[in-house]
């Protein structure tokens, strides 16, 4: 079932999958701003208080703008500008330019399908969403009409509200190898879990991210909830090799929240992550697609 909605002062277009109900905001960069379990009526995405949406002007800070659900990021996470070919000297947006953009949206069946043109590359973004038996699919098709590989990131920014003993799940083993983005000062890196928040505490609870920096041998994140809902994210490990994970206990923004970011390359920009070794580009005339999967299940509790 789809709709036509507001979500706060925006535009918005609703799908129900039976299971799990998502808004998405055309006007937001296609944006998911809320994510339903119909079972219990829980939002399953950190959203912000207020009747008036942050909006993202294209030169807009994102973290001073609504920063919340599940927004996009591509071709960067953070501002990158190459220093060498067809794109020399010109600056990636802080958070990549997807998020920034007004998508034209139709019904197409069951789906809704999003699309918008690049004001900077010659990339061309779509992206559909549709129902399926467990939950609700995102299929992503990015564009490459240049002359020239582009390289990228694309990252699922997926902010999960914070609960009291929600645990993350990855294919990762408990001392896989990681590194450390950032964190905040006065807690010791080998300290901060990797699985869970520790506790709201506005404004002082540790907030950080590190990216592992093996590729997954399975694409998928679970969270677990202690209510015995299980919430999983599945994508092809071959298209979308690496998991990000950023946790906030409170430092930031006063917020409760914990994202884990499926993610092309590691460490948030592209030059960064070639530094050390990773490197992703959409060859020239050429297209990238994926898809992301999200479902729901409950589990009763034990007596």
């Amino acid at each position: 079932m789809i709709g036509f909605e507001k979500y706060k002062d925006r535009a918005a277009l609703v799908i129900d999958g039976g299971t799990l109900r998502a808004t998405f905001l055309p006007e937001d960069g296609a944006k998911m701003a809320s994510l339903i379990d119909m079972r219990t009526g829980k939002e399953l995405l950190l959203t912000k208080e207020g009747a008036r949406y942050r909006v993202l002007d294209y030169d807009g800070s994102y973290v001073d703008a609504e920063c919340s659900a599940f927004d996009d990021m591509f071709p960067t996470i953070d501002p990158y500008t190459p220093s060498e070919g067809a794109y020399r000297d010109l600056t990636y947006p802080d958070h990549g330019e997807v998020c920034r953009l007004p998508f034209s949206a139709e019904i197409e069946g069951e789906s809704i399908c999003f699309a918008a043109e690049s004001r900077l590359f010659p990339i061309s973004y779509r992206k559909c969403v549709r129902p399926t038996d467990e939950g609700l699919a995102i299929d992503y098709t990015y564009e490459n009409r240049g002359d020239e590989d582009f390289p990228f990131i694309w990252a699922g920014h997926m902010m999960l509200r914070g609960e009291d003993g929600m645990r993350l799940c990855t294919p990762f083993a408990p001392d896989a190898p990681i590194e450390m983005v950032f964190a905040t000062e006065g807690y010791p890196h080998d300290t901060l879990p990797r699985d869970r928040l520790t506790g709201f505490d506005a404004e002082r609870g540790a907030a950080y991210k590190f990216y592992y920096t093996e590729p997954m041998r399975e694409g998928f994140f679970r969270v677990t909830y202690p209510d015995g809902r299980e919430l999983s994210v599945t994508f092809d490990a071959k298209k979308i090799p690496y998991l990000g994970v950023w946790v906030n206990n409170g430092e930031f923004q006063g917020i409760y929240n914990i994202a884990p970011e499926a993610c092309t390359l590691p460490f948030d920009a592209p030059d960064k992550a070639a530094s050390r070794g990773y490197t992703a580009s959409i060859p020239a005339k050429s297209t990238l697609t994926f898809t992301v999967h999200l479902s729901i299940k409950h589990k009763e509790k034990p007596l």
